[in-house]
């Protein structure tokens, strides 16, 4: 298995936002990532994780709260 394998897994993965998604992180397969937007998140917006990186994970909104 390769570095990164599990992190690269995780893109496309669609989730709704909950309030400690945005304080704490969100967790996947016992792991907690950081999560990063190029707009504002907020509470019941729905992402998909386009991007994985050592810093955590890229989101983009698909559906806005």
């Amino acid at each position: 298995m390769t570095e990164g394998y599990l992190d690269q897994r995780l893109i496309g993965q669609r989730f709704k936002l909950k309030r400690a998604d945005l304080t704490d992180g969100v967790m996947f397969y016992g792991i907690f990532y950081h999560i990063h937007a190029a707009t504002p998140l907020h509470v019941g917006d729905l992402v998909e994780i386009v991007q994985t990186n050592a810093h955590g994970l890229t989101v983009a909104v698909v559906t806005p709260h």
